[in-house]
C-alpha cells in the first residue's frame, strides 16, 4: 500500500507549479592587479589580488598608472563572454563640522569597455590611471557642512596637493558586468562562493572587486 501511495503521488505531481527553480548556466571573473611589487601585502600565491597591492603613488600622479588583467570564467563551457565593462568607484574620507570621521561615496561610474579574449580563462589587460579617474569624478559634489554641495576637487576646506589630483583619503574600486553571446548579463555573484572565494590559486579562482588608494 505504502509503494503503491508513492507512486501515485508522484506519477501527478506537475513540475511546472515546482518553486524551485533549475539551475542555469553562470559566468564569473577574476581580476588581478597585473604586476605586484615584492612583499606586498597578502599571502604570497594571491597577493595579486589583495587590496591594496597596488596603488597610486603620492606624486608623479601625471605618468603613472596601474595595470590589470581579467579573466572571464564558464565552469561547464556553456557560456561565453563577449563584452566586459569594468567600473570604477570613488569615496572620499573626510571630517564633518562636529569633528567626526565621515566617507562620502562618489559614486560608480563605467571605466573601461572589454573586447575580451576569445578563450575561457583567457586574460585580457587593461589600465586606469589617476587622470581617467579624475576626469570620471571630476563634477561629483559633496555636502561636507551638510548644506552646500562642493566639488570635491576643488573644496578649499580641504585642498588637494600640489600637483596630484588623488590624495591619500581617496578609495577606489573596480567591479565589473559581463555580457554572453546569448544576451545575458552578470553582475551580481553570491558573496560567499564567488565574491569571498577562499580556494587556493587555481583556473576557477574567482572575485567580484578589487580595491586600491593612493600611497
Amino acid at each position: 500500500m505504502l509503494a503503491l501511495g508513492m507512486t501515485l503521488l508522484f506519477s501527478c505531481r506537475d513540475e511546472s507549479l515546482n518553486p524551485i527553480p533549475g539551475w542555469e548556466p553562470g559566468v564569473h571573473a577574476l581580476a588581478v592587479f597585473a604586476s605586484v611589487p615584492e612583499g606586498a601585502a597578502g599571502s604570497s600565491n594571491k597577493a595579486n589580488f589583495t587590496n591594496n597591492a597596488v596603488n597610486f603613488p603620492r606624486t608623479g600622479q601625471d605618468a603613472s598608472k596601474i595595470d590589470f588583467k581579467i579573466r572571464w570564467v564558464s565552469l561547464d563551457n556553456k557560456l561565453k563572454v563577449n563584452r566586459v565593462e569594468v567600473l570604477v568607484e570613488m569615496s572620499e574620507s573626510y571630517t564633518d563640522p562636529d569633528g567626526n570621521p565621515r566617507t562620502a561615496n562618489l559614486g560608480k561610474k563605467l571605466a573601461k569597455t572589454i573586447n575580451p579574449a576569445a578563450g575561457n580563462r583567457q586574460w585580457s589587460t587593461f589600465s586606469i590611471t589617476p587622470d581617467e579617474v579624475y576626469n570620471l569624478f571630476k563634477d561629483a559634489t559633496v555636502k561636507y557642512n551638510r548644506v552646500n554641495d562642493v566639488r570635491v576637487f576643488e573644496n578649499p576646506a580641504n585642498p588637494r596637493p600640489a600637483g596630484a589630483r588623488l590624495k591619500t583619503t581617496d578609495r577606489f574600486t573596480i567591479t565589473w558586468r559581463l555580457y554572453t553571446e546569448n544576451g545575458l548579463r552578470f553582475d551580481t555573484w553570491n558573496p560567499d562562493s564567488i565574491c569571498g572565494d577562499p580556494t587556493p590559486v587555481s583556473e576557477a579562482n574567482s572575485n567580484c572587486s578589487l580595491s586600491w588608494t593612493v600611497r
